[in-house]
């Protein structure tokens, strides 16, 4: 009598599968962003208390706790949890018998789940602080100068591609890693220097400044977004290029 061979398992749960191996340990990625975050969000809020408390009525511009760049840690740190939460992860994944492609393809989908979450979160908070006008102090912590005045749609719209961008980065960056170890990432980031030292270079040479303000000036919010979310489709297939033929050794 033969044996009955166990059915495969539908591609959708290995990737799902694959998207479980990060939210298994969600500290780096999910707890440890949002408590920075709101600790840098509570240093601004008691200085901003601090200064309108001191300050002479009338002294202070209405404008004045609206430039603001303490959210964009946020942003900038997905990339180093996207590629903490890869390091971690890959080896013991493909250990299990993941396929490289499963792995990659449920971390890309546990990464843009994030982008979703923070990006409401955020907003959230910025919705929170137009309500209570800046906090009672007129301060913009979660929507500052440059998202002052969009929809809020737009406000998630930003959080979102920026998240996503720099988390296919960081997924880009930790497939060089794993593939390649400390020698790989050192000629990565220093291939890198070479190529925005000679993209300055060209810029310059070719008077070319003024061009490149007149695109960003003149581009919307929801355009630079389309942009950024362009370069993270970008970065993610880089990732599973090199991912590919990366090597499950120590």
């Amino acid at each position: 009598m033969s044996a009955t061979l166990a059915p495969a398992m539908p591609a959708s749960r290995r990737i799902l599968n694959g998207a479980r191996i990060h939210a298994a340990n969600p500290v780096a990625t999910l707890v440890t962003p949002w408590l920075i975050t709101l600790a840098i969000f509570g240093m601004n809020l008691a200085i901003w208390w601090i200064v309108t408390s001191v300050a002479d009525e009338g002294s202070l511009e209405p404008d004045a706790f609206q430039y603001n760049g303490g959210a964009a840690w946020i942003v900038f740190y997905m990339m180093v949890a996207a590629t903490i939460a890869m390091n971690q992860t890959f080896r013991f994944a493909v250990g299990l018998s993941a396929t490289r492609r499963d792995y990659y393809l449920g971390t890309v989908l546990f990464f843009l789940a994030m982008a979703v979450l923070y990006s409401l979160g955020m907003t959230l908070l910025a919705a929170i602080e137009r309500a209570t006008d800046g906090w009672g102090v007129g301060g913009r912590f979660f929507s500052p100068f440059f998202l002052l005045e969009v929809p809020l749609w737009q406000v998630a719209l930003a959080y979102a591609a920026a998240i996503t961008f720099m988390a296919m980065l960081g997924a880009a960056v930790a497939s060089v890693y794993v593939r390649w170890g400390s020698t790989g990432m050192l000629l990565f980031f220093g291939a890198l220097g070479v190529v925005l030292i000679g993209a300055i270079y060209l810029v310059t040479r070719a008077d070319a400044w003024g061009a490149v303000g007149r695109f960003f000036e003149g581009s919307s919010l929801v355009e630079l977004s389309g942009w950024a979310v362009a370069l993270a489709g970008v970065f993610a297939l880089v990732g599973h290029l090199l991912l590919r033929r990366a090597s499950i050794r120590s």
